[in-house]
């Protein structure tokens, strides 16, 4: 015995799910079926939609906090250098000055020591020539 099916014809458009089981005693299930399935894809939609909105507002949030640090960033480091130029003159001072009194309380003549004196050794030679030379 050969089973035979039943076959609706129709105008060679695909027929919709809801109407292959009008009028049978599953049609309001699947009705609820089809509206469970479309609306599963209209919140899936509505989640996607919702995701690359907030996703782009997060996006450029985080834009905006990558300026500020690298705002803050420059500003520390300006502080910083200016902070470590004031430390370095510091420093230099207090050496120049440590050294200017170990020079002090050393018998060594400094660079101002000799200018003095060659000012003065100037001046001796200069009055010796304006004297006359006697002869011994």
């Amino acid at each position: 015995m050969t089973e035979t099916k039943k076959t609706r014809k129709t105008d060679g458009r695909a027929e919709s799910i809801v109407a292959r089981f009008e009028g049978t005693i599953v049609e309001r299930p699947i009705i609820i079926a089809n509206k469970t399935f479309l609306a599963g894809i209209g919140f899936a939609s509505k989640i996607q939609s919702d995701f690359e909105a907030k996703f782009d507002e997060l996006a450029k949030s985080g834009e905006k906090v990558r300026r500020e640090a690298r705002g803050n960033l420059d500003s520390l480091s300006d502080r910083l250098l200016k902070q470590v130029e004031a430390k370095r003159k510091e420093v230099a001072k207090r050496a120049e000055s440590t050294m200017k009194t170990v020079l002090d309380y050393t018998p060594v003549a400094t660079t101002n020591d000799l200018k003095k004196l060659e000012r003065k050794l100037d001046k001796v030679l200069a009055e010796v020539a304006r004297s006359p030379v006697s002869p011994p």
